[in-house]
């Protein structure tokens, strides 16, 4: 029995976790890559325009860029600008049609200029929805682990 409510209720925070987790990347109408100033990145409309042209603008680019028809979807590449801060970034696409698109560009820092010497390297920055999940994931398993050891306990004596 109480393997089941086990079950149940990681069954459920689980689709919470994992359910908020994918509207939140769902809802981006625009996508972009992430990189560090004067790397080159990939832009797309996600499906969202139906002109053949759009325009892509950001506090983080060298240059507005235009992005043309590939297929289903308004592609282009822009050019991380030098010196431009560590964070996020706003993204703006004015389709042909006038329609504007809104996503985000996260710039990392500067490629080091010497060895890590953390030991074991470091990280840029962590994706929260990730971590959320990751740890859902741990403690359904060490919850398991117990009721099995439990329940193997109390068929042994």
């Amino acid at each position: 029995m109480r393997c089941a409510r086990l079950a149940v209720v990681g069954t459920i925070v689980g689709v919470t976790v994992f359910g908020s987790a994918g509207a939140a990347f769902a809802a981006a109408p625009m996508v972009a890559e992430s990189g560090r100033p004067g790397d080159t990145v990939l832009l797309s409309d996600d499906k969202h325009c139906t002109a053949n042209t759009a325009t892509a603008s950001s506090d983080a680019f060298a240059a507005t860029v235009t992005l043309t028809r590939e297929g289903d979807e308004v592609k282009g590449s822009a050019i991380i600008g030098e010196g431009v801060a560590t964070g996020d970034y706003a993204v703006t696409v004015t389709c042909g049609e006038g329609q504007e698109l809104v996503g985000s560009l996260h710039v990392m820092g500067d490629t080091p200029s010497t060895a890590s010497t953390a030991g074991l390297g470091g990280t840029q920055g962590a994706d929260v929805a990730l971590l959320a999940a990751g740890s859902v994931l741990l403690v359904g398993a060490v919850g398991t682990g117990v009721v099995a050891i439990r329940r193997r306990a109390s068929n042994n004596a």
